[in-house]
């Protein structure tokens, strides 16, 4: 049985076009999903989080194509992932498997091989990997041309490159971290503080907590004001700000049916700093 594959760039929706059609010339029968072409440009920790969403949902034996590649061409490593859950992730290993590492945790890596699992004809270009290396590496595994070990020579997990970013601060009634990820047809912005994290904190339903938005690289405070936490928007009144608990298992900070990004001036990134605390704390 073949596996299915998906598919996630930060390439915008039709930029993976030349990926899927490389990957139905190896094998015109493979199953092929769009996961999402929308990932900001260059942000490989989005990329992380983005798989670590979409891995636990697909079937075991799933072949999971991600490229978030700002380093194509140089020396970061092309690479198969195994997972423990049976899946697979092909990926330059740059950050992006870094999420993966302890849910579902990932058996063993491997270095693409370029003679044997290149598509031909391509060799002379270095820019588009997504489709002269991952697409095509990842159509011959899932359809069984290739096995994981004949993906190329194996290398230790331990080699795998971690996000160095991906840390935040908790303590009673305050948690604080950045805005990691943003979902852009709505503005709402989601950081990098676990849900469990605000548990922990003791934030609950219904309390008004106290948040700040500031912009290290400029020492700009972007928003600063009192903000319910509910389970979602609908319950503050329209165009009023609101924490909730987002499905990717974060915190979350949204306006009701209006854009908390664009009605603020925020970003994504490491210098966008968001403290959460209790009012009175």
């Amino acid at each position: 049985m073949k596996s299915m594959m998906v598919m996630q760039t930060d390439f915008g929706f039709g930029g993976g076009c030349a990926m899927r059609g490389t990957c139905l010339k190896v094998d015109p029968e493979l199953e092929i999903f769009d996961g999402n072409h929308q990932i900001p440009k260059f942000n490989v920790a989005s990329a992380a989080r983005n798989l670590l969403m979409m891995v636990p949902f697909w079937p075991s034996g799933t072949v999971f194509v991600s490229v978030v590649d700002p380093g194509v061409g140089t020396s970061r490593r092309a690479s198969v992932a195994k997972l423990k859950n049976g899946s697979y992730v092909v990926t330059p290993d740059n950050g992006s498997l870094s999420r993966l590492l302890q849910l579902p945790g990932i058996e063993a890596i491997r270095i693409i091989d370029e003679i044997r699992n290149r598509l031909k004809g391509t060799e002379k270009t270095s820019i588009f990997h997504g489709r002269d290396l991952f697409a095509y590496c990842g159509a011959r595994l899932a359809s069984g041309i290739i096995s994981f070990e004949e993906v190329g020579e194996e290398y230790p997990v331990s080699e795998i490159i971690r996000l160095k970013a991906d840390t935040y601060h908790q303590e009673p009634g305050l948690v604080s971290g950045y805005f990691f990820d943003w979902m852009e047809s709505f503005g709402n912005m989601e950081t990098n503080i676990p849900i469990e994290a605000g548990e922990k904190a003791g934030f609950k339903v219904g309390d008004t907590v106290r948040v700040t938005v500031t912009d290290s690289l400029t020492n700009k405070v972007c928003f600063d004001g009192p903000v319910g936490f509910y389970p979602s928007f609908g319950w503050v009144p329209l165009g009023a700000p609101v924490v909730y608990n987002s499905s990717d298992g974060v915190l979350g900070v949204g306006l009701n049916k209006e854009d908390f990004a664009r009605t603020y001036g925020v970003g994504v990134g490491e210098n966008w700093l968001v403290t959460i605390r209790k009012e009175g704390v």
